[in-house]
């Protein structure tokens, strides 16, 4: 799926609109989720990015008051991608 699909498909499944910026990476502290601080890359893949998750490969990472982390299986046209707070994200880099 390209990425402007993946990107309406989160607007019109959160109801928020997208930030036009590509973030290819952020570094995520996320306490809540009980796991330690991550650095999560566009194109690799990751195990546990919410607790029990499978190895996925990160597609897309996108940015709205929070920001979405796209696999082929959460995000990529169906269910919920994985979404991190804003206030967990300690770093951002945009393409």
């Amino acid at each position: 799926m390209e990425r402007e699909a993946i990107k309406l498909y989160l607007e019109q499944l959160l109801g928020q609109k997208m930030k036009e910026r590509h973030v290819r990476a952020i570094g995520v502290n996320a306490g809540y989720h009980g796991l330690p601080k991550i650095f999560i890359e566009e194109g690799k893949s990751y195990s546990d990015l919410e607790p029990g998750a499978p190895r996925e490969r990160v597609i897309a990472i996108f940015e709205a008051a929070f920001f979405c982390v796209c696999t082929a299986s959460r995000g990529a046209g169906e269910d919920m991608p994985y979404l991190f707070h804003r206030q967990d994200v300690f770093h951002v880099e945009y393409k």
